[in-house]
This record gives structure tokens, sequence and C-alpha cells, in this order.
């Protein structure tokens, strides 16, 4: 069957079962591996169905619809914007051992036109584009199909309604129920134009009448569309946008807020009143939704008393993790950890919010990431035990500074993903640089007396620091294994500086895959008190252990935990510059933990680098070219010794470079040579390994991509069905 160019996509069968669409392919008369159809899900309205003939048997694949628009994925993998470029991938891109192998198709018709990333120019869209009132009212009355379908960039009626602000037209289109909410094929909505072309009217009329989502997000860079209004320096669209609710500070794949970013456009009236707005006070109130400490077994008996009711949550405090989490009901129950950024609080990549009672109150309009908006809050019993300390202190509404990055050349465009501290100065919890001077009365928190310690056997010897075993004696008596790390009396003047940094570094990192810092004990001796990792190095395990280690489980969940913990790392602005196998620690078999943050350093707020002069004792094996030369790191750095490290893993604890001295290494990599492949380390692995170590590091891969590359691979994805307690990130 011949298939021609302007027939390319017509795939698509309507009301079909799955019996009368594996009947339809198996009488096919062409018989041949990867012929397939699209066809409606009849489990899931909103979902379609890949059917392919493959050996003689039909295979079929959920196509999951995400948001409310054409992203679409196969088993909730990559999302592709339009139906047609998610088939068009998987023709390309075969995966043969699931028998998902497309070559040619039982011709059909064209997919719906709101699946599609884009289509063709109708009566519709030209009547809208030159303000014609009276044509686009003819054409929606007399039932004129396609009231969504999208011209050749994407764009919709109401898309060109917007930009050209044509309410009259716009009003008319939402009383015909159009979607406002599509994208374009730049992944931008309506609503996105309106403010982008200061049409503060349409903007609320898009909202209020359109019920536009008021966070959509740019697919391209997560831009909503308060920071389209800043970067344009329209204020009275802010204005309209903050009065219907808008949260004041999303955030974009830089971690920029809307004020930010028109700061660094210039707006300067635009940013002072972005920085000077208050957010109003919650009309919700913790005593109806907040449990306090609470087991995940508890929480869940407790959403399973109330039938249960999509939307029913409730907001406990997780000893385990630290941290507050929102439990919530869609079908099956959900469970979201509420994190904290200085002081605000987060839920994924959603806007920062100053309260739980902001951030109830906002996800109770709005899904932006949950299964459903919260709607039924389960109250706590009538005498709630009182939250824990830390939860109390991080609850407090406090109204930050901003302090905005202004264009300069070190500015760079291209900076990873990273949370709101890289530009909003928050109070440090422990101000270290006054350690010394016995300015005691904002650290009592972080504080450990000497006679709360018990040191035990030397476990570690560093550069400038002894590491003892022993235990901690708790506000209840009890003893706690801990790690006590010491400032040698030897290296008291000359390394205390050091000291001094790593601890700053540590004490506000909290994550499952880096050591935790508990606190600090002045002493004398000075003294950093950190969780016990009783394992080791990953060195010392293998060493110990090399016939207890399948290269294809342990290193790759290794792996996976290390780019989990680096990538949280770069998300709070932290360069690491010595991240090694030595300094990898392992708490069990299946959890590694990074360590030894003597070099780290903090990236300044208008930087996406650290530059040292000062040379030193520095790992040159382990670092990029950019770093041995000139001083220069960054997340792209730490990247290259990420790939070091895994090296080393798979190498069973091998010396990179031999032994070679750093010099001679820098010179080998200059000619273009790297570190040979493992025995036990598989192609795909090493191919990632080179691509840690290109000279561009602007082609090295990130550790949010390494850390799902490591995740997802096939060699362990049922890592969790084998081993329960594994933690990947």
């Amino acid at each position: 069957m011949n298939q021609s160019q302007g027939d390319e996509i017509c795939w698509y069968h309507p009301n079909i079962t799955r019996e009368e669409g594996e009947k339809l392919l198996w009488e096919d008369p062409r018989k041949i591996n990867g012929l397939f159809i699209v066809r409606d899900s009849v489990s899931s309205p909103s979902d379609y169905v890949l059917s392919v003939l493959f050996e003689s048997q039909v295979n079929n694949y959920q196509i999951r619809r995400h948001q409310e628009d054409a992203f679409f994925s196969l088993n909730e993998s990559v999302k592709f914007h339009g139906l047609e470029n998610l088939i068009e991938y998987y023709k390309e891109n075969p995966l043969s051992d699931d028998g998902l192998v497309l070559t040619e198709y039982i011709e059909g018709s064209l997919p719906p036109h709101e699946t599609r990333r884009s289509g063709s120019t109708n009566l519709l869209h030209r009547a809208t584009d030159v303000g014609n009132f009276t044509v686009v009212t003819a054409l929606l009355q007399s039932g004129y199909p396609g009231y969504d379908a999208k011209n050749q960039d994407g764009k919709t009626a109401a898309h060109l309604a917007a930009i050209n602000g044509e309410n009259d037209i716009l009003r008319e289109l939402i009383h015909h129920q159009v979607n406002v909410n599509l994208r374009d094929a730049t992944g931008v909505t309506p609503l996105h134009y309106a403010c982008k072309y200061n049409k503060p009217d349409t903007v609320r009329l898009l909202i209020t009448l359109g019920k536009a989502n008021i966070q959509a997000r740019n697919t391209d860079n997560n831009e909503v569309p308060l920071h389209v209004a800043a970067s344009e320096g329209h204020l009275d669209v802010v204005k309209e946008l903050l009065s219907l609710s808008a949260p004041l500070y999303p955030r974009t794949k830089k971690g920029l807020v809307p004020a930010q970013i028109a700061r660094i456009k210039g707006h300067t009236e635009c940013a002072e009143f972005l920085e000077s707005y208050e957010v109003p006070t919650p009309k919700v109130t913790r005593n109806e939704f907040y449990h306090g400490t609470l087991d995940r077994q508890e929480a869940e008996e407790k959403i399973k008393q109330y039938n249960p009711i999509s939307g029913v949550f409730l907001v406990r405090y997780s000893d385990r993790n630290g941290l507050d989490i929102l439990t919530l009901y869609h079908e099956k129950i959900w469970r979201f950890l509420i994190k904290q950024q200085g002081d605000f609080l987060v839920i994924d990549d959603g806007p920062l919010l100053n309260s739980l009672e902001h951030l109830v109150e906002y996800y109770s309009t709005i899904c932006d990431g949950l299964p459903t908006v919260l709607t039924f809050p389960i109250p706590p019993p009538p005498k709630p035990d009182a939250p824990p300390i830390s939860t109390l202190k991080k609850q407090k509404t406090v109204k930050p500074k901003l302090r905005v990055p202004m264009p300069t050349e070190t500015f760079r465009n291209d900076a990873p993903s990273s949370n709101i501290s890289q530009n909003i100065a928050f109070k440090v919890d422990l101000n270290l640089v006054g350690l010394y001077d016995n300015n005691l009365e904002s650290k009592e928190d972080n504080l450990i007396e000497p006679d709360r310690l018990k040191m035990g056997t030397l476990i570690g010897e560093g550069e400038f620091a002894s590491v003892f075993e022993g235990a901690l004696v708790d506000r209840n008596g009890e003893e706690v294994k801990v790690a006590i790390k010491t400032l040698r009396n030897e290296q008291l003047e000359s390394s205390r500086e050091n000291f001094r940094k790593e601890a700053k570094v540590m004490i506000n990192l909290n994550h499952h895959c880096i050591v935790k810092l508990l606190g600090i004990c002045i002493g004398p001796p000075l003294q950093m008190i950190q969780e016990l990792v009783p394992l080791g190095s990953i060195l010392q395990y293998i060493d110990m252990h090399p016939n207890e280690i399948n290269p294809n489980f342990e290193f790759q969940i290794w792996a996976a935990q290390i780019a989990c913990g680096m990538h949280y790392l770069e998300e709070n602005r932290f360069v690491h510059r010595d991240l090694a196998a030595r300094n990898i620690l392992l708490s069990t078999k299946y959890q590694a933990k990074i360590s030894d943050f003597g070099l780290s350093r903090a990236l300044s707020t208008d930087k996406e680098y650290y530059s040292s002069l000062r040379g030193g004792r520095w790992p040159l094996k382990w670092y990029a070219p950019e770093s041995c030369k000139v001083g220069h790191f960054d997340h792209k750095s730490d990247v290259w010794s990420f790939g070091i490290t895994i090296w080393e893993m798979y190498s069973f604890g091998a010396s990179p470079y031999g032994d070679m001295k750093g010099g001679e290494a820098i010179a080998l990599i200059d000619k273009g040579e790297r570190l040979s492949q493992p025995e036990a380390c598989p192609d795909h692995i090493y191919k990632k390994m080179l691509q840690c170590w290109t000279l561009d590091s602007s082609e090295r891969p990130t550790f949010k991509e390494l850390a799902e590359f490591f995740k997802s691979d096939p060699e362990y994805i049922n890592v969790k069905e084998l081993i329960p307690e594994v933690n990947l990130g």
C-alpha cells in the first residue's frame, strides 16, 4: 500500500475495540513485523493504544496523555508534544526487545486535531487573525468543526485572539467551549501570549471566564505567565495576575522567579513592585489538616476512613525523612515530600510558598503536578501532639529580600536548573565565620557540648583531620553512634579554615545520598559530628568484598545514588571539587553517600562557576582540564570527576592513570586520550563515561541526566522489587 506524504499520519482508527484492532492487524495481507495502528483506549478515555504486529502476535502499548494538552508517553517514559511526534520517534528508535518495531501502518484517518502538535490554517484561524467577529460568530453558530484545531504553528483560534487582544472573539470562542489551555508548537498557551503582548483585559478574560491555567509552564523553560509579564516589564499584567492569585515565586528551569527576571531585563519598576509585594494571608489554618508526627501507615489508615473520596488529604511530619509529607487520595494514595528551600516550602518543581497554610491553599485551587486539587482536609485529633521543633521553625512566614544577578559576562544562559537559593539571600543556619569568636547565641541548635560525646576507635585519617567512631548522648540520655571528625592539634592553625569551610557547606545539606552533619563541637578540640557510615568507602568495600559485587547491580545502584546526590548539590549551588571513590561511603551495601566537602564551595549569586588561582594539593587526576589549567570549577567539572569515580568502581578500585603524576595525566588528556574501558564495564556505561570526559563542558551530561540514566538502566530497573530498601533518589 503506497502511503503518500499527505497521508503520512493516517494511522488512527477511532472507535474500535482491542479485539477489532488485533483482527485488523492479523488479517492484513502484508503480515510484516512492525505493522501498526493507533486506536482509542477503552480503559482510559483520554488515552490511546499503539497496537503492533510482531512475530505473529499483537502487542498493545498504552499511550498516556499528560496535562490538558497534546503530551503523550509510552509507559510513563519520555513525553512527546504531539501524538505524531511520539509515533515518528519510535519508528526511528525501535525497542526491538519489547517487540516495538514500527514499519508500516494500516491506513485509517488523521488523529484528532487536539492530539497533534500542529495542523493547517483553516477559515476560523483566518477570520480570527484579521479580527472579523461577524465571520467567526457565523462559523461557530453553524457548528463549524475543529474549534481547537491548530494551524501550521500549532496555534488555535484562541492563541490568535489572545495575541491580538480580540476579546469579543475570545469571549465567543470560550462560550463555545474552546480549550484555552492548549499549547502551540513552541509550548505556550494563549495566556502566555496575552501577557507577552500586554493585554491585561485579555488576561482576566482568559482566567475568569476561560478557566486558563495561571501556572501553565512553557515546555522549554518552565516559564509561567507571570514570568512572561515580568520579562516584558508589563506592570499592569503583573498586577492583574497577582490579583487573580498567581503565586509570587514560580521558578523557571534555571530557578529564577519573576522579580529576578524583571531585574535582569532592566524593568526596575516591575522588579521593585514584585520584590515589595505582600503575599496575602491564607484563609486556611493548620489545625484543619496538620497531624504532626505520624507514620505512613497511620496516615493511610486515616485516609481510608473517608471511603476514600478523591481529594481527601492530610499533612504529617515524617521522622524518617525529617520533612512534612502531603498524603493525598485520588484513585490511589499519593505521597509528596514538602521540601524546605531557605524560608520557603516547595513540592517538586512547583512555586516556592511561604508556609504550609499557603501551600495547602495554593494546591486547593490548582493541581500543578498533583493528581487532583486538595478538597477535603482530614483534621487532626482534638488535642494533637505538638509537631517537632524543626517543623515549627520552618513554618514561620518570612518575607525574603531578593538579590538578583545582573547581566554580566559571567551570567550564563545555559545555567543548570537550581533552586531559589541561587538568587535569594536566605538566613544561614550557622554562621561559622564567628564560630571561633564564641559568638554562640544564634547557634545553639548546631552546637554540641563536649560532655555529650564519647570518643571511640580511629576509623580514618584525612589531610588535616582524623575520624573516630564514637557516640553522641541525645537529650534523653540515649547514645547514638556517630563519626567524629577532629582537627588535629598540629594542624589547628594551618587547617582551621578548611575545616570551617567544610562544616559551613555540610551544615545545610540534607539528602539521603550525602553524609549528614549533625553538629559542631568547638571543644577543644574542634570537631564535626557526622552520621556514622559503617561500611567505609566503596574502595574499602570493593577491596574487602570483591566476590560479593555484581557490577551490573551494585555499581549501577551506587552510580545512580552518587548522581542523585550530586544533582541535589547542583540544585543548591555547591560544587564538590573532590568527587572520587575514596569519598563515597556506604551505610549499607545498597546505600552510597557522598562525603568529604573540604574542597567544596558554594557558588555566588551571579556566577555559575567557582574560580581558584591558589592551587594547592589538588587531586588532578580527578579534575577536568579547565579546573587543572585555569582553576575553573562548576557542576560540569564535577561531572568529569563523576566519570573518573565510576571508572574507579568498574575497575574494582584501580588508580586512574596508574602511576602517572597529575601533570602527565593532563598531558595525556590534551592528546585526546582517555582512560580505557574496564573489563567489567558494559559498553553503554563506558560511553557515558566518555561523555563525562568531553573537553567542551557544555557537551557533558548534567547530574540530573546521569541520575535518570542509571536509574532507568534495564540491567537493574527492577531493583526495587528485588531489594525494597534501595533508595535511588
